[in-house]
């Protein structure tokens, strides 16, 4: 069809008025990308855009309380020890403390030392000869003689579930040459682990005026010990069947009566001496939490184990692990500009888990971006979540854009405005 000069006539109107609705459009579209609002579905920060330049930050907090996560708070368990401690084996907390910094002596928990030194520096494997002077070491009841040969691996066994005494002095002599370099560098290693109120005078724990340590150094100690699972195995071992030389094959039973009795007892290590009493050392594990305790000084055997598991069961009770942010969730939503039903979406680079008590309060805060800068590239970090209990900064995980999003052309912004007022005239129609 051919149009007449009067017709164009009448066109030419249509069209510019066609182009001015679309330039309304565009300026629209950019004012609703000005102030348009993110959504999410964790509580993420509202008011997120994105522009062709950046602007204020905007942050959402999210705060949880133990009793939000259907934590009670329990009574503290009544303990007439000298010295305890109970601690969070996930964040070195303390749940529990009497005497805690006490100084006092801690018997054969001593080994605890002894077999973190040895497994960091010797091979399972290699073979030990016992010597005279650990042979004749004091024993409630004699085990080992001298010129026995045995493992590092069966060695640490007799150490940690018999609580032998001269496999500790075989260990140091074996280790280090002698047992007065050995202790030496047991004393170096309390340093390093910052347990400031202890010193060793051997490796087996026997009394010594200059031997000693705290409840809470020991919580230090067998924090420590537990992050080696070689460690876990031997002190979680119930019975182990020993071969000797020549002899009978020689069963040992772990003297920790916690670990034979309740199958979520995870370790740790007895002491008893006639100056230090009975010691324990012990850790518990449920529902992926798990807490350790320590006892010192408690004249009555079956007293140290019950206060220890009361202590244990308090603490398990009263902590509880979450998954605050999986990986990959998406955090924060923003419209993009001059495309209709496109979102840019922010997620989180790692998840977050942590261990939650009933006292502690957590804070969980979303930040990102006010507005957004164009062009965005995907796998960009555009904001951050920040986790703290009871106000310490606990994580700092990164959010990233999940698609790339470049700086909208001309033409991009005109077809969108074609497309606006082809909606807005259906939607009449």
């Amino acid at each position: 069809m051919r149009l007449t000069s009067r017709g164009r006539e009448r066109l030419t109107p249509l069209l510019l008025l066609l182009m001015v609705l679309a330039l309304l459009a565009v300026l629209l579209a950019a004012v609703t990308v000005t102030t348009g609002c993110s959504r999410s579905a964790t509580a993420a920060p509202a008011g997120t855009s994105l522009g062709e330049t950046g602007g204020s930050e905007l942050v959402t907090r999210v705060v949880l309380s133990g009793s939000d996560l259907g934590l009670a708070f329990g009574s503290e368990p009544e303990v007439t020890s000298p010295a305890a401690v109970l601690i969070s084996l996930d964040s070195g907390q303390t749940l529990y403390e009497r005497n805690a910094h006490k100084r006092m002596r801690m018997a054969s928990t001593t080994k605890i030392m002894t077999a973190v030194l040895v497994l960091e520096k010797m091979d399972l494997k290699e073979r030990v000869k016992v010597s005279t002077k650990a042979a004749s070491t004091y024993e409630p009841k004699a085990w080992v003689r001298a010129g026995d040969v045995l493992t590092v691996d069966e060695l640490l066994y007799a150490l940690l579930v018999r609580s032998a005494n001269a496999a500790a002095v075989a260990l140091a002599e074996a280790c280090s040459g002698s047992v007065e370099t050995f202790v030496a560098e047991m004393n170096r290693k309390a340093a390093e682990l910052g347990m400031r109120d202890t010193q060793f005078a051997n490796p087996h724990g026997l009394d010594d005026d200059a031997h000693y340590s705290t409840a809470a150094d020991m919580a230090v100690l067998g924090r420590y010990a537990m992050e080696d699972e070689r460690f876990r195995r031997y002190v979680s071992t119930r019975t182990y069947e020993l071969a000797l030389p020549g002899r009978s094959p020689l069963l040992l039973s772990n003297t920790n009566k916690l670990v034979h009795e309740y199958p979520w007892v995870t370790g740790v290590k007895t002491g008893s001496t006639p100056k230090a009493e009975q010691c324990l050392v012990a850790a518990g594990r449920r529902d992926q939490v798990e807490v350790l305790s320590v006892v010192l000084g408690q004249p009555v055997s079956d007293l140290c184990f019950e206060e220890s598991r009361k202590l244990l069961e308090y603490g398990l009770s009263q902590r509880r692990r979450v998954v605050l942010l999986a990986k990959g969730a998406v955090v924060a939503e923003a419209p993009l500009p001059y495309r209709f039903d496109e979102t840019l979406k922010l997620v989180a680079t790692e998840g977050v888990e942590l261990e939650v008590g009933a006292r502690e309060e957590v804070e969980v805060d979303f930040s990102v971006p006010g507005d957004l800068a164009l062009p965005v590239q995907a796998g960009q970090v555009c904001g951050e979540v920040r986790v703290k209990v009871d106000g310490k900064l606990l994580k700092t995980v990164p959010l990233a854009a999940t698609v790339s999003a470049g700086v909208p052309t001309l033409a991009a912004k005109i077809r969108y405005g074609f497309a606006s007022i082809g909606r807005w005239v259906s939607g009449i129609f």
